[in-house]
């Protein structure tokens, strides 16, 4: 995806390389060749429940964690013992990391007492954000769903004359920024600002095909910087977010020698003597009532005298039906 100075033409002056600071986020990293814009703000915006909180918090986690860059995790939805339990289940420990000095949670909650009424400007959170980045010496900031602040507001013209100020603030700090938003009507954002003070825009989506829910990311813009450009699939795992770039994959993997049995002796005799390769996959094909599982049993059985710990998964038969089937030819599946 980048640009290789060995790529250049004879006599043309290398090009700059635009600094990039990595997430962490595995797959990611990869389809930006290198993660967000350093010193930037990125913006991460989809429906809800697409995960952009996740990416946020990951964004920070991975940077205090792997890359030795404190941030500060600023929430406006959450309270801080929500934050703190819901990031644990993805094995995130804000508070050991918020104890180390290494990150620091500024949850805002913001109840149904703001009212639109008189001048409004975001001088105080700019001095509260501040004081955080000084605090611990912040490289990276995350700002989950900014638009909150703007909920009883109705004056668009000052809503974006903020966002300006917020947006150039962060940049004049050098801080590398993540800001999540939600999809408006018609636009990525409610306010349809954001996307253009962002130098980075990172959308999600998660939608229902043929009764399947499927979680889509994409690229859609990124200043100074070529990137993928197609709609990746990601999922939200125990350790959270993985990107799938499927263009990416390769047949790299290692591969061994070694022969074990399939536990039918005639058979390891066809295969050369010695059976199959280890790590191959076998597909065993064939009409019904011609032995399928019981190749399949045998295999495992073999694989058990062996000492291996196997797996052995069935979709047609129960579990007390296959300890009784192959019984019948001698195999103690129980056992």
């Amino acid at each position: 995806m980048g640009i290789n100075a060995d790529d250049q033409n004879p006599g043309e002056q290398p090009r700059s390389q635009l600094p990039k600071s990595p997430t962490g986020i595995r797959g990611f990293d990869e389809i930006t060749d290198g993660g967000l814009p350093t010193g930037r703000p990125s913006l991460v915006c989809g429906p809800p429940g697409t995960g952009k909180s996740l990416y946020a918090l990951q964004f920070l986690v991975n940077g205090a964690t792997h890359y030795d860059e404190p941030g500060v995790f600023v929430a406006f939805e959450e309270n801080r013992t929500e934050l703190v339990a819901n990031a644990g289940s993805v094995n995130f420990d804000l508070d050991g990391l918020e104890r180390d000095g290494r990150l620091l949670v500024d949850a805002l909650t913001l109840g149904p007492q703001v009212v639109d009424t008189g001048e409004f400007d975001l001088e105080a959170l700019m001095v509260r954000l501040a004081f955080a980045v000084d605090k611990i010496g912040a490289k990276r900031i995350a700002i989950d769903n900014v638009e909150a602040l703007f909920d009883a507001f109705s004056r668009p013209s000052l809503v974006r004359s903020e966002l300006r100020r917020l947006f150039r603030w962060l940049k004049d700090r050098g801080l590398t920024a993540v800001i999540t938003a939600e999809r408006g009507e018609g636009m990525l954002t409610r306010h349809g600002i954001e996307e253009y003070l962002s130098d980075c825009v990172v959308v999600l989506d998660d939608r229902i095909v043929q009764d399947v829910a499927t979680r889509r990311l994409r690229v859609l813009k990124y200043r100074g910087s070529t990137h993928g450009r197609n709609e990746y699939p990601f999922l939200i795992g125990a350790d959270g977010l993985e990107v799938l770039p499927i263009t990416s994959l390769g047949l790299n993997q290692e591969v061994s020698s070694e022969r074990v049995s399939t536990g039918v002796a005639g058979l390891d005799e066809m295969l050369g003597g010695a059976g199959v390769f280890r790590g191959s996959a076998i597909l065993v094909n064939g009409s019904s009532g011609t032995g399928k599982t019981t190749i399949a049993a045998s295999f495992a059985d073999a694989a058990c005298r062996r000492g291996e710990v196997t797996l052995f998964f069935s979709f047609e038969e129960s579990q007390s039906q296959i300890y009784r089937n192959m019984a019948s030819v001698g195999l103690d599946m129980e056992g």
